[in-house]
């Protein structure tokens, strides 16, 4: 008993602490569902305009990073462009390849039937700042972003694409 007044006042101490804390946190930067998408900036083909992810906000956006030189990624950029055409979603498709070479890149592009727009190459591929932001070493990724700016969901196949946004 005599301990108790003690234990009840330190709980209602980290109780208090706790409210006020969660009111001021925000949601921080990462690569990771439930975090900020990071500063995403990268040059048009022609080097006249800065493509900044910034600039998409308020807006739904699917980020694909891929290359011509890997298959999986290359296949994946061609159904989720196709998905999102087809489909009439209410999403603004950002692709963004690592092909070294800007007219291999432009040939796929050429080949797989792909409109230019929304269509970035970085030729700087595995030394890009982009490329080591994202991580992409281990894989290319993709990612559906929220209006806010939230990474919603990585990785996603048409499936998860008819999923997420129909609700």
């Amino acid at each position: 008993m005599k301990y108790l007044k003690y234990f009840l006042f330190g709980g209602m101490v980290m109780v208090f602490f706790s409210l006020t804390s969660s009111r001021t946190s925000r949601i921080s930067e990462g690569i990771y569902p439930g975090s900020l998408i990071p500063e995403l900036k990268v040059m048009d083909r022609l080097g006249n305009k800065q493509f900044d992810i910034h600039d998409l906000k308020g807006k739904k956006v699917l980020i694909n990073f891929w290359a011509a030189y890997d298959a999986e990624s290359h296949r994946q950029n061609i159904v989720l462009h196709n998905t999102l055409k087809e489909k009439e979603y209410q999403v603004t498709m950002v692709s963004v390849s690592f092909d070294e070479n800007e007219s291999v890149f432009d040939k796929t592009l050429i080949i797989d039937g792909l409109d230019k727009d929304g269509q970035y190459v970085d030729t700087r591929g595995e030394k890009s700042g982009v490329y080591q932001k994202f991580q992409l070493k281990k894989g290319f990724k993709n990612y559906l972003i929220d209006e806010n700016g939230t990474i919603v969901a990585m990785n996603v196949s048409p499936g998860d694409l008819n999923r997420l946004l129909k609700s």
